[in-house]
């Protein structure tokens, strides 16, 4: 035990010089909060809109005042023909035009359908789903008033009310989607990295095998060398929390003791990779570049921003080999839905899984290299 000890206080002391690493378990997180906390939005609003107006009339004036007022539509001109039209949308001047029909007034009030058309650029999908799902909207509420009016209903409700329960993320915050799921990205992109070059170094240096001929055992080697980094993880994972909290107003319904309890596990995983990257890479170089290999899938397959049901059936198996995947869940879960345990115990089986496999396998391939 005071063997581990001396190693594991020796690891801290060669953090302790290594003044950017430092630097980066800190701003790295950081940075990663600000740019995915902040840029990253799907609540689209204040889309640059022109309008083709042939009616000018008073109802075809009402929908775009109407559109106007939702916040998601910024009407910034007017156009007279299609060819200003196709111009504003080339040019990016506008990401939505409104085409409302000659006839459209004139047909409101004859009883006939009144026609418009939104023309959106769909070169951007989020966007262009948004924009069309909104006006959509705004089209069936003028409708709705228009017969009731002719219906001469007078109740307050709609003959069939459908009223809607967002749970757990009432407002529909993009934020309250992409901070939880960051936990497991910081995670995975910094200790990854910082495993498997601190290894990598020490056996560049010839450090490695000086302390492969001291009474050490293997064991003792690797869980020193690992003891630093899980506390780095809980660090960031200490710093991301906060910043959820507390900057980004994101609650934790559920217990947060269980949260750094599910989260040192998904650590122990993603330092088991970091040895095995270590084992396989030659150089420092190597190591980066190996650990940002694993960061694509770890994101994209992992159901941080796609949603895992809606990719092809090889991809959703493949997920399986991804242990954020299950993080994702535990983590979302927890912060968001306040589940327990025991209602996390599917993701949970299968980390803990992920964990024991790449560790024990990481191990031997370490000391198999190391001999």
């Amino acid at each position: 035990m005071q063997r581990l000890i001396a190693l594991t206080l020796k690891e801290f002391r060669q953090l302790r010089r290594d003044t950017l690493t430092l630097r980066m378990i800190i701003m790295v997180p950081l940075m990663q909060m600000f740019i995915f906390g902040y840029a990253i939005n799907f609540d689209v609003k204040h889309l640059t809109t022109v309008v083709f107006d042939e009616s000018r009339s008073y109802d075809s004036r009402e929908l775009v005042a109407k559109m106007a007022a939702s916040e998601y539509f910024d009407i910034v001109g007017s156009v007279n023909s299609f060819q200003e039209l196709r111009h504003a949308l080339d040019s990016a001047t506008a990401n939505v035009a409104l085409v409302i029909d000659r006839e459209y007034g004139k047909d409101r009030h004859a009883g006939e359908p009144a026609h418009a058309m939104l023309i959106v650029n769909a070169s951007d999908s989020t966007t262009s789903t948004q924009a069309m799902s909104i006006a959509s909207g705004i089209a069936t509420g003028i409708s709705m008033q228009s017969l009731a009016m002719r219906a001469k209903w007078t109740a307050k409700a709609p003959p069939v009310d459908l009223r809607l329960r967002p749970w757990y993320n009432p407002d529909l915050r993009t934020a309250n989607f992409i901070i939880p799921g960051l936990l497991a990205i910081i995670l995975t992109f910094s200790l990854i990295m910082f495993t498997a070059s601190s290894i990598v170094r020490e056996r560049e240096l010839g450090t490695l095998e000086q302390l492969q001929v001291t009474p050490l055992t293997r064991s003792q080697l690797i869980v020193g060398k690992i003891l630093p980094f899980l506390v780095i993880g809980y660090i960031q994972l200490t710093l991301v929390v906060l910043l959820m909290r507390y900057l980004f107003h994101i609650p934790i319904v559920g217990s947060v003791p269980a949260l750094y309890l599910l989260s040192g596990l998904y650590i122990a995983s993603v330092l088991g990779l970091g040895i095995f990257v270590s084992t396989v890479a030659q150089t420092q170089m190597q190591a980066t570049q190996m650990s940002m290999f694993f960061l694509l899938p770890f994101v994209f397959l992992s159901g941080y921003v796609f949603p895992i049901a809606g990719m092809p059936t090889f991809f959703q198996y493949l997920t399986y080999l991804i242990p954020a995947n299950f993080f994702m869940q535990i983590i979302r879960g927890i912060v968001l839905r306040g589940a327990t345990v025991s209602e996390l115990w599917q993701p949970i089986a299968w980390l803990t899984f992920y964990t024991v496999t790449i560790i024990g396998f990481s191990i031997m391939r370490f000391q198999k290299t190391a001999s």
